[in-house]
């Protein structure tokens, strides 16, 4: 099927994992692929991709600067003539107890995981507004984020100031 021949798709942290996934899927479906990562080897990733016959680009960006985010639609523009769908997947995950995550840790998942996907809606609707044709956008979440990571309830310990 080529339900998405002629389309354009930027797919943020897409060298690996279900990003990478994402991104085949759609490309398997005639898209044409930006795959993005702050990682270099996203190129690897889209080399990857152009090896099996599909059409992909690799952009290295940071989601969470703004400049950076307006040259990776600027990238899918000059490659490929504009965008149509936008995947927000880049997202980072720090597993650690409320008590021992550090306020570097806190800050770096909310610049990513909600700065990053702020920035890149952002951008992607500006685009598609001013192409007139329209598109979508998709953001990803962890399953964690509905469900939280082993919540208990909090309570004193018997014969103890600590808490639970």
């Amino acid at each position: 099927m080529n339900r998405f021949a002629g389309k354009t798709v930027v797919v943020t942290g897409g060298n690996k994992g279900i990003g990478l996934a994402i991104a085949r899927r759609f490309a398997d479906e005639g898209a044409n692929l930006v795959i993005a990562s702050f990682e270099p080897q996203v190129e690897e990733a889209a080399a990857g991709l152009r090896g099996d016959g599909l059409k992909a680009i690799g952009v290295i960006c940071d989601v969470t600067d703004a400049a950076a985010v307006k040259a990776l639609y600027d990238a899918a523009e000059q490659e490929f003539g504009g965008v149509d769908i936008s995947v927000q997947n880049a997202g980072i995950i720090t597993i650690a107890k409320v008590e021992d995550l550090t306020e570097t840790q806190w800050d770096d998942t909310m610049e990513v995981n909600t700065k990053g996907v702020f920035l890149c809606c952002q951008e992607a609707i500006r685009r598609m507004r001013a192409s007139g044709r329209g598109g979508r956008v998709i953001n990803m979440a962890s399953g964690q984020a509905g469900m939280g990571s082993s919540i208990r309830r909090i309570t004193p310990h018997r014969n103890s100031a600590s808490w639970a």
